[in-house]
């Protein structure tokens, strides 16, 4: 029995033995601090360079998640307003974009326009959507860098008159509305409707435009006759289409 209780003291000390080297052989667990600017205490790397461990650099808007990809809010460091690039004429994009402002309220929105242009009724939903943003107290600057053409300068000239601001090699124009139909027998009853009602809509928004620039009715109606009515930034300005140009005060 003795011989037996001196096997199991034996045994049990070789296996506390072997658990405290063990023990002893295995690395300890690290042990964080804290980061005095992140406060984070884990995956340093995360919010620091590799080598430097500068804090990363973060866009001041990246907490928000945009309804579409040509928009966003800038202005973070003064007065923040709302930005967006308008190159397809899409009406529920705009809807969206004063929506969003509204949410956030937001007052001042920008829209740039690098366009060839679209559907003149799409145009007009767009303009309809600004006056209502302005009717509402919102401030609506609109700028031309590149090309602003046919429905694209409507909605340029539909900016707040003082806050439409181009650079001075921009190209604008306006035209006769044009219809385009393949394979189309019409009779000249036909045609002549068809240009009662075209007659009537250029009519309209000749005469918006005369309210929008210095030009009259009847003077744009002599410059788009049978051909395109082109202009530069600095003509623009001259017409009145366009209040200053970019980068100048």
């Amino acid at each position: 029995m003795k011989r037996f209780l001196s096997i199991a003291v034996v045994f049990l000390v070789l296996v506390f033995v072997g658990a405290a080297w063990a023990a002893a052989d295995k690395p300890a667990k690290p042990v964080f601090q804290q980061c005095p600017k992140t406060k984070m205490t884990e995956s340093c790397l995360d919010c620091h360079v590799k080598g430097t461990f500068r804090i990363k650099e973060t866009r001041p808007d990246a907490h928000l998640s945009y309804p579409r990809p040509n928009m966003k809010i800038m202005g973070w460091d003064s007065v923040q307003y709302g930005y967006f690039l308008l190159s397809n004429i899409d009406d529920d994009a705009i809807k969206e974009f004063f929506d969003y402002l509204a949410e956030h309220k937001i007052t001042k929105a920008v829209i740039e326009i690098q366009s060839p242009g679209g559907s003149l009724f799409a145009a007009q939903r767009i303009i309809s959507l600004i006056e209502q943003w302005r009717a509402s107290g919102g401030i609506i600057e609109t700028r031309v860098t590149g090309f602003a053409a046919s429905a694209g300068f409507l909605i340029f000239a539909a900016g707040d008159l003082g806050k439409r601001f181009v650079c001075s090699e921009a190209a604008l124009m306006w035209h006769e509305l044009m219809t385009f139909k393949m394979f189309s027998i019409e009779t000249p009853s036909d045609q002549e409707e068809q240009s009662r009602v075209l007659r009537q809509l250029q009519d309209v928004r000749n005469e918006w435009l005369a309210t929008r620039g210095n030009l009259t009715k009847e003077e744009i109606d002599a410059k788009i006759k049978k051909k395109e009515f082109w202009m530069s930034g600095e003509q623009a300005m001259k017409f009145g289409f366009a209040d200053g140009f970019m980068g100048k005060k």
